[in-house]
């Protein structure tokens, strides 16, 4: 058995090795924007997910285009639902889901940082004839799931763009 001075001391040792050998969270990564104003040409739900992770780092939203050193649009989001697979008895056994994001960002003179550029975020569902409902709320969460990988795929272009070509 251990006693709780040995526990102890080997605690500290782990916590000694992790510190000592520059172990740390990788938090959010600064993007190289003080500001950026987004803009959707319809309801998207990659907008709102940018938004929500905006909100947690030193990049602020602008209330306007003006107000902002940046501007990102996003100009469609579409999803698609099409069968991978079906078994030997002609049902669906799976379906490929697809999320395509187009998108550009531009300065606050208008000139193009990123010209119009797609995101693509693609998942394999399982279908169950017998479980509808529950493959239904699976392929949601997917969709969701797509949405957030999507946001943090834009965002992270936009901040290679910007440390490629700082003001």
């Amino acid at each position: 058995m251990w006693s709780s001075e040995k526990l102890g001391l080997v605690v500290a040792a782990i916590l000694l090795l992790l510190a000592s050998c520059g172990f740390q969270l990788r938090g959010e990564q600064p993007m190289g924007l003080k500001s950026i104003y987004l803009s959707t040409a319809m309801p998207s739900q990659v907008a709102v997910q940018i938004r929500r992770s905006l909100a947690a780092g030193p990049t602020k939203l602008a209330p306007t285009a003006a107000d902002a050193e940046a501007q990102l649009r996003i100009l469609t989001e579409t999803r698609e639902k099409l069968i991978q697979s079906i078994t030997g008895a002609g049902r669906v056994f799976d379906f490929l889901l697809t999320l395509r994001v187009s998108y550009t960002l531009t300065d606050a003179k208008e000139e193009p940082l990123i010209p119009e550029a797609v995101v693509e975020v693609r998942r394999v569902i399982t279908y169950s004839e017998r479980a509808p409902l529950a493959k239904e709320a699976e392929e949601a969460l997917l969709y969701k799931d797509m949405q957030a990988d999507a946001a943090a795929q834009i965002l992270r272009r936009i901040a290679v763009v910007k440390h490629a070509n700082p003001p």
